[in-house]
């Protein structure tokens, strides 16, 4: 290769490397700081469009860091901070920290992480490589995800899983549509909100690092990521799994039955948070 083109292409990987926006530059999270098993929003975090230290945030403190930070919309960021604020022992506080979301199947963990262990198997709030590289074997020799290869990892995990930890594994239709949301998330705010193509390097520094990967050139989407993006993408994921669905439909029902009787749902763990805040006893 001659010294120019080496010259040409340095300049090249120069002009598309952008420094973070002032005063969201990356600091990885100090000993008093707290994270959640979600690497969007830890990285949010990390950049500081949300505080820092990952502590006594609320709905509107969601919505406005999702939208400065990844052009994720009020809806969908309304969503999640309301929803989040549940994981409070005392849910009528209205805020969280990001570390009260590792709750297991309360309300947004769940097993079959792409990123996090299931919590019976070890930890489910940070990050773990082993697990990742799950993922990342579905991309390799690829320099961008897609929404036909995302599916497959999604049913890639739910059968690593149902394998690994059958007696105590909660899967059913309301963690899937939440992989569904997860995935569809990811391949949007790392890529494009209508196509889901999203470098497959940026998709890495996203749950790798927990950082949005500006050094690589990335900018947030033009496009808004929002319930209408997000609810046409989990459609394509299905789509483009259809079989894998229709013959996973009787698990899904089984474990839509445990997610209700065998362990803490939604209805119940809402008045036992509830109960625990007007009573003091959080």
């Amino acid at each position: 290769m001659s010294m120019s083109l080496v010259l040409i292409l340095s300049l090249a990987c120069i002009a598309l490397s952008r420094p973070a926006p002032s005063g969201h530059e990356y600091r990885a999270p100090g000993p008093n700081d707290v994270r959640s098993p979600c690497p969007g929003i830890n990285s949010l975090a990390n950049h500081g469009f949300i505080p820092r230290d990952g502590k006594n945030l609320t709905p509107a403190i969601m919505v406005a860091g999702l939208k400065e930070g990844i052009n994720v919309g009020a809806d969908f960021g309304l969503l999640v901070g309301q929803t989040a604020t549940l994981a409070n022992r005392d849910p009528l506080a209205g805020t969280f920290n990001l570390d009260d979301l590792r709750a297991h199947n309360f309300p947004i963990e769940h097993d079959v992480s792409l990123s996090r262990q299931d919590v019976y198997q070890g930890n489910n709030l940070v990050f773990n490589q082993n697990v990742f590289n799950e993922v990342l074997g579905f991309y390799q020799g690829m320099n961008a995800a897609t929404i036909p290869v995302a599916a497959q990892t999604i049913w890639s995990r739910v059968e690593t899983q149902r394998r690994l930890n059958p007696d105590t594994l909660i899967y059913g239709p309301r963690q899937l549509f939440l992989s569904l949301g997860e995935t569809s998330l990811y391949l949007s705010v790392m890529g494009d909100p209508l196509t889901g193509v999203a470098p497959v390097s940026y998709v890495k520094s996203l749950f790798e690092n927990e950082r949005l990967p500006y050094e690589q050139g990335w900018q947030k989407s033009l496009l808004e990521t929002n319930f209408v993006t997000l609810g046409a993408m989990i459609g394509q994921l299905v789509l483009n799994d259809a079989p894998d669905f229709a013959r996973d439909l009787p698990n899904l029902n089984a474990g839509g039955l445990r997610d209700a009787f065998a362990l803490r749902d939604p209805l119940t763990g809402i008045i036992g948070n509830a109960t625990c805040g007007l009573l003091g006893t959080c």
